[in-house]
């Protein structure tokens, strides 16, 4: 069974980072979107607002490349 969320360890894989840049990545999807409310995790409709958000110039300084999730 799939899970429903993603955690750390999820985003590490994803983009290929420590677990530092990992959480900072789940902060700024929680910044967009926080279904779940848990500490940590994230829901896949969460990552994907977060990946389709419009982007300024400023906010994509300082994360890999987005890479969307496979469906």
């Amino acid at each position: 069974m799939e899970k429903a969320y993603l955690d750390k360890y999820d985003i590490m894989n994803i983009f290929d980072c420590c677990a530092d840049r990992a959480l900072a990545i789940i902060r700024s999807i929680k910044s967009v979107s926080d279904s779940l409310k848990i500490k940590g995790k994230v829901t896949k409709a969460d990552y994907d607002a977060w990946f389709n958000r419009p982007l300024k110039k400023d906010n994509a300084k300082g994360f890999p490349e987005t890479t969307a999730l496979s469906k």
